[in-house]
């Protein structure tokens, strides 16, 4: 019989429609009062039209959000399959959010423009979460790829609709451009739709006894909001329009209504059901810290300095060392001290590009420089780092032998990965950061370490976004692969490793106390972290608490791999993470041992360093050996699991674990045998399927095909 494991099936993301039709200007104001609002509960991110009409992303989405823009790009692109994918989702269950063009994409019928032939755009809607008419624009004078007709829209809100949430404003002033207005809404209430916020001044367009603005429509056992104005719009961070007449008086006005304009959206997030960042982080806007210090340890800082001052890359100018690659995202300044000062010779440089200060040091550099960054205690890394690589020196590396099934006593890693630790408060990814700069990768050595406190666009599979708030792990580590091993030693086991390391280190994070080989973390294939549910004590059911990024390229004679680890360490949301699973563990075992002090980031990110270090310099002497697979295969989800096979006409087949010459995962077709319930017996048929192109929806036992 298939041995069966419930998971959490728990709503993560906020996916953000991105394809074409959505103005770079909406999708920007759209991601941040989205991120302002709910970035602490849910992953915010975007989807395009081929993900949203292939992969498997409707089991974990809170939201669906359509932005601002035209309509008629998204029917041309999500007309038919695309749609029915959307309409199933919100019909089970799910939320659809429609700013503007969303608005009038989400209606049953499209008025635009009806007056101007040379813009007019009038027709059916597939959706039809409201069931009547969408007319605009409310106001006169808009104008396609111009603010010419914007104007700051007053909205009175009718707050007996919202009940039980986050308390919504009287009124105020949105930022409105071209957007809609529901056609006799009010006559509407049968079809389960309520009127949320009207246009408070006269409108240009006949709406029927009220001027709805905003509509909320149930939709089957799910829900969906749609809007004609913009209330994401930020007026802090409207852009100036000197040409335009009146827009510096549009943009004070909506300023002074941010506080009214972000309660209005959250009372409508919340009566969507999603859960709301609290309060005071609204403001707490992340901002990108552009200093990095990248720490040394003992006589590593010239070679380092050595590397990234080569001819070909550093360029001199006014005595100041700039690090430009003519095929990287960022620009680099490069300073280094001895002594904990800054260099003085700093001149910002224009560019489209972001730049970044490289402070190269042996100890904490900029100390009081509010740009330094000094949430991360280097000291603790260093001697955690210390303190291991003590401990396995110490027991010749005896628990890796055993577990590695190593028996000659010559293996002793000369354990060296780490020695230099990049760190900046708020990054955008520390995977992008190194992985988008080639040049300024290929001059970093193996076990080189980026890490920060705060991702503001960190990077999962394919357009997946792990939400990175403080309290999270977050790091990359760079491996040189020589080209000479590639075909023995394929890129393919380089997410099995880091899964496997992560997995052992937490359990090795103390030495001196087993509670940790106590917790219970498992591997999802092929590049998630899992543990057991604390809020679900009474079953095993697993959440994922982490996941792991491979990227790569290509710099002769080696293969630059960055490895990123993302876990949730000290901050339970959106899941749970490793302190509230150490607490729930210290708390089942006998005798109600005291729980153990929470997770210290430092030396947790020293520990899995050390432990990818040695599973790497296995892996090259002796690839994925049957000991590496076995340890693997303890610490995973899905033995014996039942899955079906979406692009082998639905099949069902049972996992069986992965091939050791290219990782790929391998499974036998089933059927039942007719005799005892749930008993499956394989049909010799077998299947082997690549990580990078099939997504595993673990929750729905389902295996589809990647676009």
């Amino acid at each position: 019989m298939a041995t069966r494991l419930k998971t959490d099936q728990r709503v993560l993301n906020v996916l953000i429609y991105a394809g074409a039709g959505v103005t770079p200007e909406c999708l920007r104001q759209c991601t941040e009062s989205l991120k302002r609002l709910v970035g602490s509960k849910y992953a915010v991110s975007h989807i395009t039209a081929s993900i949203l009409k292939t992969e498997p992303w409707q089991s974990t989405c809170a939201l669906l959000v359509f932005p601002g823009g035209a309509d008629l790009p998204f029917c041309r692109d999500l007309n038919g399959p695309g749609n029915r994918v959307i309409a199933d989702y919100v019909r089970n269950g799910g939320a659809y959010l429609g700013f503007c063009a969303g608005g009038y994409y989400g209606s049953g019928q499209c008025w635009f423009q009806l007056d101007d032939p040379s813009q007019d755009v009038k027709g059916p809607r597939e959706l039809a979460f409201f069931p009547g008419t969408c007319g605009g624009p409310a106001f006169k004078g808009f104008q396609y790829h111009c603010e010419m007709g914007a104007k700051a829209a007053k909205l009175s809100v009718r707050k007996e609709a919202f009940t039980g949430g986050q308390a919504p404003p009287d009124v105020f002033k949105s930022y409105y451009n071209g957007g809609g207005v529901f056609l006799n809404a009010e006559a509407m209430e049968s079809d389960g739709v309520e009127i949320l916020a009207e246009y408070a001044d006269r409108i240009d367009f006949p709406s029927g006894k009220t001027q709805a603005a905003v509509v909320f429509c149930k939709v089957g056992q799910g829900r969906a909001i749609l809007t004609g104005p913009h209330p994401e719009f930020s007026g802090t961070s409207l852009k100036s329009q000197p040409d335009i007449p009146g827009y510096d008086k549009l943009v004070e006005e909506v300023t002074a209504d941010e506080s009214a304009r972000l309660e209005f959206l959250a009372a409508c997030l919340s009566k969507m059901g999603l859960s709301l960042s609290p309060k005071a982080a609204w403001d707490d806007i992340p901002r990108l810290t552009t200093m990095l210090n990248i720490y040394c340890q003992g006589g590593h800082l010239e070679s380092l300095l050595n590397r990234l001052t080569g001819r070909s890359y550093a360029v001199i100018t006014d005595g100041s060392i700039w690090l430009e690659d003519k095929y990287g995202s960022d620009m680099f300044h490069l300073e280094w001290t001895t002594d904990g000062s800054w260099s003085t010779n700093y001149e910002p440089r224009k560019s489209d590009k972001i730049t970044w200060r490289l402070n190269v040091g042996s100890k904490v550099a900029g100390q009081g420089d509010d740009e330094s960054g000094t949430e991360f205690d280097h000291d603790i890394y260093y001697a955690s780092l210390e303190e291991f690589r003590t401990l396995e020196s110490s027991r010749g590396f005896s628990t890796w032998k055993q577990a590695l099934g190593t028996t000659h006593g010559a293996w002793c890693p000369t354990l060296s990965w780490g020695n230099h630790l990049m760190y900046g408060d708020t990054v955008t990814s520390t995977n992008t950061l190194l992985s988008s700069n080639p040049q300024l990768l290929s001059k970093l050595e193996s076990g080189f370490t980026f890490t920060a406190t705060r991702q503001v666009a960190g990077r999962g599979r394919g357009n997946n976004v792990w939400v990175s708030p403080a309290g999270c792990l977050i790091m990359s580590t760079v491996i040189n692969h020589s080209a000479n091993v590639i075909a023995s030693r394929p890129l393919g086991f380089f997410n099995y490793l880091a899964a496997i390391a992560i997995v052992e280190a937490i359990k090795g994070y103390d030495h001196e106390d087993d509670i940790y080989q106590k917790l219970d973390v498992k591997i999802k294939w092929p590049n998630d972290i899992y543990v057991r549910d604390p809020s679900k004590p009474n079953e095993p059911a697993y959440v994922k608490v982490g996941g792991i990024l491979a990227n790569c390229s290509y710099s002769a004679p080696n293969y630059q791999v960055v490895l990123g680890i993302g876990l949730n360490t000290n901050n339970a949301q959106p899941t749970t993470s490793l302190d509230a699973l150490l607490k729930w563990t210290a708390s089942m075992l006998e005798g109600e041992k005291p729980s153990p002090p929470p997770f210290n980031r430092e030396r947790l990110v020293a520990r899995i360093v050390i432990c990818l270090e040695i599973l790497y310099d296995h892996f090259l002497r002796k690839g994925f050996s049957d000991e590496v697979e076995a340890l693997y295969y303890k610490h995973w989800l899905h033995t014996n699991q039942i899955v079906t096979l979406e692009d082998e006409d639905g099949v069902k087949a049972r996992v069986l674990g992965i091939t050791k010459d290219q990782g790929l995962l391998v499974a036998e077709e089933v059927m039942e045998d007719g005799i005892e319930l749930n008993s499956w017996k394989g049909t010799g048929t077998m299947f082997q399927l690549q990580s990078d192109e099939n997504g595993f929806d673990y929750w729905k036992g389902l295996i589809k095909r990647k676009v």
